[in-house]
């Protein structure tokens, strides 16, 4: 029986891998973005292309992440049943099955964009909402390719070949590079949603070399009398809410947003790119890994194995989003201004985004937990639950955002998110406890106690970026200064990070403990070569 320490460090040192992958991706999602708003600003396209975004973004993202989230519990029943050369019939018959679904919902966008406009752009001005109906019909054949997509993905994830998934932001953020860098004065905002569009096909593409290496081979299948793709898709019903919670609430945040003047929409969509790319990074990273491993030993009833797995992934999140929020509440403005106040993007843009990012950040926590919590619960075969839970959480938001939007704006926006998922994710602790018993939540406090202790101190570092930036800006200005302030940045944000390592150390986590052991034993063994 695998012990509770090998678990977790083995989830650690997968955990870091794909950060490392992920990172990358997300380094070039930062200049993308900060690309885009130099170009394009907080200026009314850009608040059309938010609003658009979101709504297809949106029912892409319903059809791709209730694919890649009942997919591997699916095709596992489905081998364990028949064998592992089902794997293969299964993925062509959800591709071709999800292919049909996608172009029946890029039909409907087509043909009835106002409709969808709706979704996020109810209370924009008539020029603005315009725009964002043009941009839903050019962006509707996303659908198409996040569902080819999201099948990939599940079937690399339960593979256990975790690099190319993690990676995909790269081929994506390179088609937005691309395109903002040689075409976007050419082309405008219609180009950027095109560039959206062919950036999930470059993904698609991306995913295929490493499928093929594990065995995928493409083939004609459509069976919808197949049992397995049938319980997949009964388990995505209500996986399409509890998945996509964070969509929905930044859907109805953006509509909410589009009637508070020209730029709001704008300034809510670059602070919480900024947010959900840290949160990218931690919650592919963990997912991914853990998912599979849940769904053979708590879908099989090991409960044992099973909860150590859960235990060593929560422990994780808290390990890695506790210090992230500190983090960027403390380096929100330097980041803001280092990324996007340059070009078509204000200095006075950049202080309402620091503020709104600060208020998105206090979800980091929430967000990641309530992924891997769902996944649990995906396990064990209950999506009733996590469904239940996202529509408690969406209310929540909304409640909130109706109260308070009119006199805190963006902020409160942010703000609203925050709290509702905060609220979701202890409903889900309680059910989840009442659903598998005990969850270790002792380890859980103490991991946090420790977290936030370490967390503290790496922030007290964090603020020493303060004095560099002021003695910057006192010798140089402009493109120049901008450069050394990024660099001063990186500087304080690893030595920060190696603070908080330490403390981890000498405060006792094992996780941290077990890596620092391998490290050693990999280091003496090459010195043992060598010599």
């Amino acid at each position: 029986m695998e012990n509770k320490s090998t678990t977790g460090s083995k989830i650690a040192k997968s955990t870091l891998a794909i950060i490392i992958f992920s990172l990358i991706g997300k380094i070039f999602g930062f200049f993308r973005e900060s690309l885009t708003a130099y170009v394009f600003g907080a200026t009314v396209e850009m608040d059309a292309f938010s609003l658009a975004q979101a709504a297809t973004a949106m029912i892409a993202g319903f059809v791709t992440q209730a694919i890649a989230t009942t997919y591997i519990p699916s095709v596992q029943k489905a081998e364990n049943d028949l064998g592992h050369e089902r794997k293969n019939y299964f993925t062509n018959n959800l591709l071709g099955i999800s292919t049909i679904v996608s172009f029946a919902l890029i039909a409907l966008g087509i043909l009835f964009p106002q409709e969808i406009a709706l979704l996020t752009a109810s209370q924009a001005s008539p020029e603005t909402y315009e725009i964002v109906v043009k941009l839903i019909q050019v962006g509707m054949p996303v659908v198409l390719f996040s569902s080819w997509v999201g099948v990939l993905t599940g079937y690399l994830q339960h593979g256990g070949k975790f690099a190319a998934a993690g990676a995909i932001a790269i081929p994506l953020n390179m088609t937005y590079i691309v395109y903002l860098a040689l075409f976007s004065h050419h082309v405008g905002i219609i180009g950027l949603t095109i560039a959206s569009v062919l950036g999930i096909l470059a993904q698609f593409l991306f995913l295929l070399p490493s499928s093929y290496k594990i065995g995928y081979r493409p083939k004609f299948i459509l069976d919808f009398k197949d049992k397995y793709v049938k319980d997949a898709i009964i388990l995505s019903l209500p996986v399409f809410v509890s998945v996509s919670v964070n969509d929905i609430n930044t859907i109805v945040n953006r509509n909410l947003a589009s009637g508070m003047g020209n730029g709001a929409a704008s300034i809510l969509y670059f602070a919480n790119k900024m947010n959900t790319m840290i949160i990218g990074v931690f919650i592919t990273a963990i997912t991914a890994i853990v998912f599979p491993i849940l769904t053979r030993t708590l879908g099989s009833g090991d409960m044992v194995r099973g909860k150590k797995v859960m235990n060593a992934s929560i422990k994780s999140v808290l390990f890695l989003t506790v210090p992230a929020t500190v983090g960027m509440i403390i380096l929100a403005r330097p980041i803001i201004e280092i990324a996007f106040v340059r070009g078509s993007f204000t200095a006075a843009d950049g202080i309402l985004t620091t503020s709104t990012l600060r208020f998105y950040s206090l979800s980091l926590i929430s967000i990641s937990l309530s992924n891997v919590l769902n996944r649990i619960f995906y396990s064990i075969e209950d999506t009733k639950t996590p469904f239940y839970i996202g529509v408690v959480n969406v209310a929540l938001n909304v409640g909130l955002n109706l109260a308070v939007a009119k006199h805190y704006g963006t902020n409160g926006l942010a703000a609203s998110v925050s709290i509702s998922t905060t609220i979701a994710v202890i409903l889900s602790f309680v059910l989840l406890r009442k659903k598998i018993g005990n969850l270790g939540a002792k380890s859980f406090i103490k991991a946090l106690i420790k977290t936030a202790m370490a967390s503290l101190v790496m922030g007290l570092v964090s603020l020493s970026y303060f004095p560099y930036e002021k003695l910057i800006m006192t010798f140089v200005s402009g493109g120049t200064a901008t450069l050394l302030k990024l660099i001063a940045l990186l500087i304080v944000v690893v030595i920060a990070a190696a603070v908080y390592l330490f403390c981890l150390y000498h405060l006792g986590v094992r996780e941290i403990i077990d890596i620092t052991s391998i490290l050693k034993t990999k280091m003496e063994n090459r010195k043992k070569l060598k010599a």
